[in-house]
């Protein structure tokens, strides 16, 4: 009897796990698009952490797909066992014999099926074998602190990061009119192809990318050298661009409506600099109502009112500053259509696109208006290329996908080039915001203004494609102390 059970229990357990994994898979695509291994495997880092601070509709369709039905499945899966069994008895012995043969051994193959499937569609075996491929990032990381930052004419910055906005919101083809109408009448300098490499796919390794000049990688789950170091600091040992900003006296503030506890993005910032951090606790004990609020956290109309707020004590403190906003309304899978904006028109997802533009832009306006850009710059950038979104279908039958961009400025010096990577930002911002870096060239990145001697190679994207995830001592020394090693 004991047997028995045992062999039901091991049974029942290859089946729920089997079953997790296709449900597991079918969620990804459906709520963020083509899985990545490398994201999974990060934000598996912080548990149930990501339960307290995501968009509770997200936390749903997870329940919905991940944990109910496999059970019903599971459910389903032994009424058709029972049913078949039945049939099974009244039939010929022979047809017996192979039934049970098949019914031995078909939860393991059903397993085995199934983690073959989500390793192809995670591309699994190219993340295993990293570890076994060339250090491109060895090869490649100029350390930001040994080079030489010279101040010419240093302004104050305003950066802006749209949550999931691309260049190809602004095809006419595609939707009919441009859908970020707004923002490109600002009529900014900008990058034609603002590529998405391999490590900045999500917001926080967007924002690692830009102001690090490095990727995002997994850094605990396969790795027992760095087990637990994620949790306790972020990037310790590298430089980015609020530790040097910082250095020359600007006072860093970020600014955004999700939760800063979302994936270790408050170790971040703590971390690198930042003086004045606000996010949705922030907001809440500041007065703001949950009901007031989206899934995520404070809508983008919002949250650009207390911007403006923030700039003028900025200004009026007569220091120099970094204002770092990110948005929060364009995020996948539905987007946050808020009251403002429906009561401005606008409607639907292209409507959420279109209205988070209009914010941006009137934000833009008002620092113009305001007197602001004569010592302060704006950079507005998508953080990454859209996942999963109401508009997936339109946008995946565009050639090129490419992340929107924009330098205001009252004196924008000119693009050397028509390529920017996530890596480039962080020297490309410093030379914008009037600093003359030596040489061009910090983390992975080559500034994208100025003239400068070093140019990218011009097969770096598909060497990155191919290699830059791979490990790197270096790399790790980043996050922890080379004596861990």
């Amino acid at each position: 009897m004991k047997t028995h059970l045992r062999s039901r229990m091991l049974r029942s357990c290859l089946y729920l796990l089997a079953i997790f994994l296709f449900c597991f898979s079918y969620w990804i695509h459906r709520s963020f698009g083509q899985p990545d291994l490398d994201q999974i495997a990060y934000h598996m880092n912080f548990g149930m952490e990501l339960m307290d601070t995501v968009d509770p509709a997200v936390t749903w369709r997870f329940v919905r797909w991940c944990v109910m039905a496999p059970l019903v499945l599971l459910a389903l899966l032994f009424y058709v066992e029972a049913k078949v069994r039945c049939v099974i008895a009244h039939a010929p012995q022979c047809c017996h014999v192979l039934f049970y043969r098949i019914h031995r051994w078909f939860p393991q193959l059903l397993v085995f099926g199934a983690t073959t499937f989500w390793m192809c569609d995670v591309s699994a075996f190219k993340y295993v074998t990293a570890d076994f491929g060339p250090d491109y990032f060895g090869a490649n990381y100029v350390r930001p602190n040994a080079v030489s930052v010279i101040a010419q004419k240093p302004k104050n910055l305003i950066l802006i990061y749209v949550e999931s906005l691309e260049q190809s919101y602004t095809s006419r083809a595609t939707f009919g009119h441009d859908l970020l109408a707004p923002l490109t009448g600002l009529q900014g300098t900008s990058f034609d192809e603002y590529q998405q490499v391999p490590g900045t796919g999500w917001t926080i390794a967007a924002m690692v990318a830009t102001q690090c000049g490095v990727p995002l990688e997994r850094m605990t789950i396969f790795d027992g050298n760095t087990q637990g170091q994620v949790m306790n600091s972020f990037l310790k040992n590298a430089v980015c661009l609020t530790d040097l900003l910082a250095e020359r006296g600007y006072r860093n503030v970020f600014m955004g409506g999700a939760s800063t506890n979302f994936a270790g993005k408050d170790k971040f910032l703590s971390q690198h600099h930042y003086h004045e951090v606000y996010g949705r606790e922030e907001w809440l004990k500041s007065g703001v109502s949950t009901s007031d609020m989206n899934g995520w956290g404070l809508y983008d109309a919002d949250l650009f009112s207390r911007a403006r707020t923030k700039l003028r004590e900025l200004k009026a403190s007569g220091g120099k500053f970094n204002l770092t906003l990110l948005t929060v309304d364009t995020h996948e899978p539905e987007g946050h259509l808020s009251s403002h904006c429906a009561q401005r028109g606008f409607a639907g997802f292209e409507g959420v696109v279109s209205c988070t533009a209009a914010e941006v832009a009137d934000f833009v306006h008002y620092a113009k208006e305001n007197g602001y850009l004569e010592d302060t710059n704006i950079v507005i950038l998508g953080d990454h290329l859209s996942r999963k979104n109401p508009l997936t279908s339109k946008l995946v039958q565009l050639r090129d996908r490419t992340i929107f961009n924009s330098f205001i400025s009252q004196d924008a010096p000119a693009p050397n080039r028509k390529e920017l990577l996530h890596f480039d930002l962080m020297p490309t911002i410093l030379e914008f915001t009037g600093y003359a870096v030596k040489g061009g060239r910090m983390g992975l990145g080559y500034s994208g203004f100025n003239q400068h001697p070093l140019q990218p190679p011009k097969d770096r994207l598909p060497e990155m494609d191919k290699n830059l995830l791979n490990r790197s001592e270096l790399y790790m020394a980043l996050w922890s102390d080379p004596d861990d090693h």
